[in-house]
């Protein structure tokens, strides 16, 4: 499985369009349950001694970045590095005016906003005023922590570790698939909470605090103002709006006056902030920002501590600021017009795509991981040496897969002998009645270190995803002439692991004529229908098309597969023809190198030929498919005219 797909977990459409009286904006406005996202840029529908109106309209998306997370520490999806996100995001079509030639972004959120449940696109009535979810001017309700946009129409970041992302249209049906691994990456890795360190004096009083006070602005920039009273006994009480009273009374100590205050900031529940006490004395108290990252610090965003009176004497005592904080919260993103479209004489009227709503399951918003996860193992086409090669190329690598009971396990460390089972070792013999001391001398090259050496030092497989449990491999090359060989895996010659069957051995020849191969497919093992539950794994039987068997070669009871050595497949809904994966061949005219995450449909091979594993929670339920193939063959790509169909159920 080379591909997985994350449907959006929140989606929204955020505007200032005029309502239909041309008079009101619908900044208020909020579309977080509608089945389609929508922006543009619309000038001159009213006109007045300041100039002609203009109105936008802007898109709020986000994913599970937990769970992506989890499939990583999971082994589903290869580490950093190793592969790419896309945001994919599908034409809607309508019957309005589509925008010609024209550029969107997608930035980074720089603050949490709310879907909400809206549904009215085109009359903006579903007004959340200070009620659940985002609009053109509010984050979402400021009783779950929301405020204010500190700009209308979204707060965005740009940096080095928030770039922007910009994708051209030209006829304005097009889909938006664009890259946006920088982005991921750094939600993923998570960060540091932005933090500052406040004292209480040691010669502050109840009395000489009375009517002092401090602001504190969340990553939100949330700003509540708390002020002492020392006639009373409250903790951070106030209507939204008015000063937060801590209340001083009956309090003799610095310590007491500590713990007050960290009270009244966690009983504000509007402010994202959270207060504790400092690990240097009662009478430190530190102040930590509820999100993560840049966001909260007061270089690179809003978070801030202002202390208002004394500061030093008989008062607090802080750097008056938060710092430290780093990486990057996931708020989402803002898909929207780029700037030279969002402004001007020209209006760019309207872009739509599906929303997370949305009734048609493969056009909802989705963000996928894409990586080549294909195995060559040249036991499939193992080669002898040739001068007619390069040294990479008269390499072969081959693999030794343990499964024990049906599972992929590793090989257990052996008490005194074999104590890093992540070093393996493998020698070649000709003949199948040999033993392990009957070796092959192998040239140096690839796991051999040492011309005529007889074991090549091989080790845990390591493939996108990093060390993969049970799979070991070896590279080296062969130079005698023999037709076939056994692979003997064993540590040290002390412990044998598995001697494999015969490996046929080809050899590398030039031609006085240009060959020019055509094949023919099947799959083995294809059935008619499969669970939405599964991972199925496809194998193939590939044949020249003009292969002519002799006699003894048909009486044969099962035919070698020919192996494809960059074959790829795609998948397409039969019902309407609707690409569903695409040939995974990356924008090249030749094959990417092995582990490019362009290649996401390679296919895998091994001694019984190609094959390839399909997660079929991908695919709705209750539908047909059909799988294609493409072979990279005679420096071009070769797409296969069969197809081989099957349905999937729940």
């Amino acid at each position: 499985m080379a591909i997985k797909r994350y449907i959006a977990t929140s989606d929204n459409t955020i505007t200032d369009a005029l309502k239909e009286n041309l008079q009101t904006k619908g900044t208020g406005s909020n579309m977080g349950s509608a089945d389609v996202l929508e922006s543009f840029y619309i000038v001159g529908q009213t006109s007045a001694s300041s100039g002609m109106s203009s109105e936008k309209s802007r898109i709020l998306i986000q994913f599970d970045i937990d769970k992506l997370n989890q499939d990583r520490t999971d082994g589903l999806i290869p580490s950093s590095g190793n592969v790419d996100w896309y945001i994919n995001l599908h034409n809607a079509p309508h019957s309005y005016t589509l925008p010609k030639d024209f550029k969107m972004v997608i930035k980074v959120c720089s603050g949490s906003w709310q879907e909400g449940r809206g549904l009215d696109l085109d009359n903006y009535s579903d007004e959340t005023y200070e009620g659940t979810g985002s609009n053109w001017i509010r984050k979402g309700a400021l009783g779950d922590g929301n405020s204010t946009w500190l700009t209308e129409g979204g707060d965005f970041a740009e940096s080095i570790l928030s770039p922007v992302y910009t994708t051209s249209f030209t006829d304005g049906t097009e889909d938006l698939s664009v890259d946006i691994s920088n982005a991921v990456e750094d939600w993923m890795t998570g960060g540091v909470k932005a933090s500052a360190a406040v004292q209480v004096h040691s010669s502050a009083t109840s009395a000489n605090l009375d009517d002092k006070k401090f602001t504190l602005v969340d990553s939100q920039s949330t700003t509540v103002i708390f002020k002492f009273d020392k006639d009373v006994t409250t903790e951070g009480l106030g209507a939204i709006g008015e000063h937060k009273i801590i209340g001083l009374s009956g309090l003799g100590s610095v310590a007491a006056i500590a713990t007050k205050i960290i009270a009244s900031v966690n009983n504000v529940p509007e402010l994202r902030t959270t207060a504790t006490t400092n690990d240097t004395g009662t009478d430190y108290l530190t102040l930590t920002q509820d999100d993560l990252g840049l966001a909260g610090n007061t270089v690179g965003g809003p978070g801030n501590l202002v202390i208002t009176g004394s500061i030093g004497t008989n008062g607090l005592v802080s750097s008056n600021k938060f710092v430290n904080g780093t990486g990057i919260p996931n708020y989402g993103l803002g898909v929207f017009m780029s700037s030279s479209f969002e402004t001007g004489s020209a209006s760019n009227y309207t872009k739509k795509f599906f929303a997370r709503s949305s009734e048609y399951f493969f056009l909802r918003p989705n963000l996928e991981a894409r990586w080549d996860s294909s195995i060559k193992d040249s036991a499939a086409n193992f080669a002898q040496s040739s001068s007619l090669a390069t040294g990479e190329d008269n390499l072969n690598t081959i693999y030794l897969y343990n499964y024990v009971r049906g599972q992929l396990q590793n090989i257990p460390a052996t008490h005194a002998i074999h104590t890093d089972t992540n070093v393996i070792h493998v020698s070649l013999y000709s003949n199948s009645a040999g033993n392990i001391y009957d070796k092959l001398a192998l040239p140096k090259g690839g796991d051999v270190t040492t011309a005529n050496f007889l074991n090549a030092t091989g080790g845990i497989y390591n493939g996108p995803q990093g060390a993969v449990t049970g799979i070991y491999t070896a590279s080296l090359a062969m130079s005698h002439s023999l037709d076939t060989v056994y692979a003997a895996w064993h540590f040290n010659d002390v412990i044998s692991y598995h001697t494999s069957s015969g490996i046929t051995v080809s050899s590398v020849n030039a031609s006085n004529y240009n060959p020019d191969p055509d094949y023919v497919t099947t799959i083995n093992n294809l059935r008619p229908s499969y669970s939405r539950e599964e991972e199925a794994r496809f194998r193939l039987f590939v044949r020249s098309k003009d292969w002519n068997p002799n006699n003894y070669t048909a009486m044969q009871s099962e035919f070698p597969s020919e192996v494809v050595e960059d074959a790829y497949y795609s998948l397409y809904r039969t019902s309407d023809e609707y690409t569903v994966i695409t040939y995974g061949t990356g924008s090249a005219l030749s094959p990417l190198a092995d582990g490019s995450a362009g290649s996401y449909t390679r296919l895998s091979y091994d001694i019984s030929g190609n094959y390839f594993d399909l997660d079929m929670s991908l695919l709705q339920s209750g539908y047909e498919y059909g799988l294609k193939f493409a072979y990279y063959s005679n420096g071009s790509y070769r797409y296969q005219k069969e197809v081989f169909k099957f349905k999937v159920e729940e």
